[in-house]
């Protein structure tokens, strides 16, 4: 197999060769450059198009002492690509300032009243991150103005610009730069490496931490360049050389060596993205570029604070846009959810339209209306291309820009049907409908045995994560639920306690308090986690983040569910969960069983149960039990035959709802083999009993016969088992007048042969047969095929799913 041979050759583990296959990687060379990249595998920054010219005009304004402007963005990526800039700048002696646009009060992107300022105040040139790509007007703007622009941006180009314009942007038409997915701090920092080349500086890596934070905390694939900006930014935030960064750990209570691509995502970007979302970035910008410790305290402190609100409001709109999203789709199956509303909060609305994508598994766009305008922000699934749909309704929007996965635009109000609907047909036009349905990616599933901390370790090389290269997700089956509890403060997480074999694990499943109703002790799952190495008291630890799980064990028709506890290793054990669980629900169950001694030792076990029964008649000969009225049936033994199973069942399937579960085993096979052959004599029970008769012709009466039984079998077969021996007999003519014939006449028959002859030794062997299969069918079959034969109509959906 690929990953076996992927692994021999690279000297890694199964796993991650199959990790790595999952990536595209499938040789042993890209294998070892995925796992130890380093900075010096940076491609050279002059093979983008417009850096030499880029690189020229800034060298003229270094040596003429000219004023120059940094005009970034409101978000992490646009104030990391400015400090990048004005940082590398200072060091090589420029002039320099930055300009970071309020959110509130410009938006997005190149204005021209700012442009207009900047030249009044003696700056002869300006140079553009993460944004000005499509700026056209304000491009003309500062042409007519006299003022000089390079526009750096990393995202689409949609309109055409002045030839006289330098643009540095690797998603230029006529630009060879190998990798073309970098954020606009990766763009940024890579002018940095061509400054720095050409003032013969050392490789600038005291900027690696901003590019770092800068690319992950923006929708970019952390894969190529981009993983290699993280993983090498990660090593120097680490160290903690930069004030500000200090001050925001310290703020956080971060330490250093948990310092991770998950902790920069989650931690240290959204308070720098807090600045720009709740009012003001500068302060961000300030705080990174910021040398007094003290000073670093109260920026990062204040940011902190800024975070913390922007939560709060976050909760209040996710909460209130999930419940309007629910609502749209029940009235209409939206490709795109396109919502607004005035009680939105627009700096904050980007990250609740993530979160809405990942709960409804589709693209969305969410619009804060405000007087006459909306300011919209969009999210979008793998594979749909948000900014070209946002594109192709250009004619309806004021502004818009961004790349695949995330956009931001502006509209009018009375605009925002006509873009839902827009939106939507341009959705189906692109077939998106077939890339919604809601699945999780697995990237392995992982035996018991593989479930180590040696793979948790092992994962750390794939860091960073990110789009394009997500935190693997394994999945592993039948686990046993052995027990949970609700942990945290606000108990809202879910501790899941699991068994297997010898394995037993405690996976944490965040805010997953809403599934705990749903949780059933003994009952098997299937799990959806991810591994960590974590620490407790200084040690390492195994963790488990668990973020789906499945019900194994059973399967749904209409209005009845079978759940699977065949072959429990404690049967009764299971049986008194059961039980119990039924008590504390107000549930009535019935259990069946085979035998009335069976029966005795199990209504004793339901003695102050009221709700419960136990229902018997597992023999051939019995009647076929009544069909239960309880909500739940527990089949504790193996049936004998189906007709019981039916029995039981009744008009259920078609009415009532009733939850069956199977708790026999393969034990009861021989319980139900010795109940056949006390009912039902087969072919070499006859001979037994035939050469018994000739053997004593002179002493025994077939009628006789019953009382000297317990010489032939090690059982007591019952009276009807005699009465259809001797009837059996009798149709193949070997007993005449009720006596057997002469001894000499019972020399070289072929009594199997005989036998056939006989309707009554047909239809006991039939019987036999029927019943045999059918256990074997009720013991060994799947879910599915039991519902199939037994409980008709059955649906697929096997297995509950959260």
């Amino acid at each position: 197999m690929q990953f076996l041979n992927l692994a021999r050759e690279a000297e890694i583990s199964p796993v991650l060769a199959r990790l790595l296959i999952n990536r595209g990687i499938t040789d042993a060379e890209n294998a070892r450059a995925f796992l130890y990249s380093s900075a010096g595998d940076l491609y050279s920054p002059w093979l983008m198009c417009g850096m030499c010219k880029a690189v020229k005009r800034i060298q003229a304004a270094l040596k003429s002492g000219e004023k120059i402007t940094v005009y970034g963005d409101y978000d992490a990526d646009g104030i990391t690509a400015a400090t990048i800039l004005v940082e590398a700048l200072q060091t090589l002696g420029g002039e320099v300032n930055y300009y970071l646009p309020s959110r509130f009060d410009e938006g997005y992107g190149l204005h021209g009243e700012p442009l207009k300022r900047f030249k009044e105040e003696g700056v002869g040139l300006v140079i553009t991150v993460d944004c000005g790509i499509n700026a056209l007007a304000e491009i003309i703007f500062a042409t007519e103005i006299g003022l000089d622009l390079i526009i750096t941006d990393h995202h689409q180009q949609l309109v055409e610009l002045p030839k006289t314009v330098t643009v540095v942007n690797p998603l230029q038409d006529a630009c060879s730069y190998p990798f073309k997915e970098l954020s606009g701090a990766g763009i940024a920092f890579k002018l940095a490496c061509a400054l720095f080349e050409e003032h013969k500086l050392p490789f600038p890596e005291s900027l690696l931490d901003l590019a770092a934070l800068g690319t992950a905390a923006d929708v970019v694939p952390l894969v190529d360049e981009n993983r290699i900006l993280v993983a090498a930014g990660l090593a120097v935030l680490r160290r903690l050389e930069r004030v500000g960064f200090k001050a925001l750990a310290s703020a956080v209570s971060l330490e250093q060596s948990r310092i991770d691509s998950r902790a920069l995502s989650f931690t240290l970007a959204p308070m720098i993205n807090a600045a720009g979302r709740m009012g003001e970035a500068d302060p961000a910008a300030r705080l990174l570029l910021e040398k007094e410790p003290l000073e670093a305290q109260k920026l990062a402190a204040h940011l902190h604070r800024l975070n913390q609100q922007r939560r709060s409001i976050e909760q209040e709109i996710l909460k209130e846009s999930a419940a309007a999203a629910s609502e749209l789709l029940e009235r209409s199956d939206q490709a795109v959810i396109t919502l607004a509303s005035d009680r939105w909060h627009h700096g904050v609305i980007g990250i609740v339209a993530s979160r809405l994508v990942e709960k409804f598994g589709r693209p969305v766009a969410l619009i804060a209306l405000e007087n006459g305008e909306g300011r919209g922000s969009a999210r979008s699934v793998p594979g749909f291309d948000i900014t070209a749909a946002l594109a192709a309704q250009a004619d309806m929007l004021i502004k818009f820009g961004g790349h695949e996965q995330a956009a931001g635009f502006r509209l009018k109000r009375e605009s925002v049907n006509a873009l839902r609907e827009g939106i939507n047909r341009y959705a189906y036009q692109n077939e998106l409908f077939c890339k919604l349905k809601p699945r999780l990616d697995l990237e392995a599933e992982l035996s018991t045995e593989e479930i180590n901390l040696e793979l948790a370790a092992a994962l750390e090389q794939f860091e960073p994560f990110g789009q394009d290269n997500p935190e693997p997700l394994f999945g592993s089956r039948q686990w046993e639920v052995s027990g949970w509890r609700l942990v945290g403060a606000d108990k809202r997480h879910l501790k899941l306690d699991v068994k297997k074999g010898s394995k037993k694990f405690s996976p944490v499943f965040f805010s997953g308090v809403i599934f705990e109703p749903a949780l059933e002790k003994g009952r098997r799952v299937d799990l959806a986690f991810r591994l960590k190495k974590g620490y407790f008291k200084g040690e390492k630890t195994l963790d488990l983040l668990l973020k789906a799980f499945r019900y194994s064990d059973n399967f749904r028709s209409e209005n009845m569910e079978l759940i699977d506890s065949r072959n429990s290793t404690d049967r009764e054990g299971r049986l008194k969960q059961l039980l119990s669980s039924a008590q504390g629900e107000g549930v009535t169950t019935a259990i069946f069983c085979t035998t009335r001694k069976r029966a005795e030792k199990l209504r004793n076990l339901i003695t102050n149960n009221r709700q419960s029964q136990v229902i018997t008649g597992g023999d051939l000969n019995s009647p076929a039990p009544y069909p239960v009225e309880a909500e739940r049936l527990i089949i504790y033994d193996l049936p004998i035959r189906e007709e019981q199973v039916r029995s039981l069942i009744g008009d259920n399937g078609a009415s009532n709802s009733l939850k069956i579960h199977l708790l026999f085993g393969g034990e009861d096979l021989e319980l139900n083999r010795r109940m056949l052959d006390a009912s039902l004599p087969s072919a070499g029970h006859l001979e037994t009993i035939w050469e018994a008769l000739c053997a004593g012709i002179s002493v025994f009466d077939f009628k006789d016969l019953p009382g000297s039984k317990n010489s032939l079998f090690p059982y007591e077969p019952l009276t009807r088992f005699w009465e259809k021996a001797e009837l059996i007999f009798s149709e193949c003519g070997l007993l005449q007048k009720g006596q057997p014939k002469a001894s000499a006449d019972c020399v070289g028959l072929k009594l199997p042969e005989l036998f056939t002859l006989s309707p009554t030794f047909l239809e006991s062997r039939h019987l036999r047969e029927a019943s045999e299969m059918f256990q074997q069918f009720f013991l060994t079959g799947s879910l599915e095929e039991l519902a199939a034969a037994l409980i008709i109509p059955a649906h697929g959906d096997a297995g509950h799913s959260n």
